[in-house]
């Protein structure tokens, strides 16, 4: 019975897989002038000045300055991203008298357990 049944074949097929979109390509020109010119309007650069020393379209340039306005309308709350640990004891505050320890003048007290 057990001749009856053929091993399983193994086959050499491999298996490509494609992303499901293209990988996006960065002209890296256009994002550094991007860079400096956000730069150079954050620091108080006219829109004429920036678009001649970057070469971005005039499209560009007052894109980046509604941008930059906008943030320095509503910026972005500052987040803590290296936090300290956490205190093991809580801190008590300042001019606070130290928690009481309790007296060792107490008798100790005997216990007993019975054995079973």
């Amino acid at each position: 019975m057990a001749e009856d049944i053929d091993p399983p074949e193994q086959t050499a097929e491999t298996v490509t897989v494609l992303p499901a979109r293209p990988w996006p390509v960065f002209n890296v020109d256009r994002a550094r002038a991007e860079l400096i010119a956000i730069e150079m309007l954050t620091r108080g650069a006219s829109y004429l000045r920036v678009r001649h020393a970057t070469g971005l379209a005039p499209k560009e340039v007052r894109r980046l300055q509604t941008l930059v306005a906008e943030e320095a309308q509503n910026p972005a709350t500052p987040r803590i991203v290296c936090r300290t640990p956490a205190r093991v004891h809580p801190g008590r505050p300042r001019g606070s008298a130290p928690p009481s320890q309790p007296d060792e003048t107490a008798e100790p007290v005997q216990m007993t357990f019975t054995l079973d």
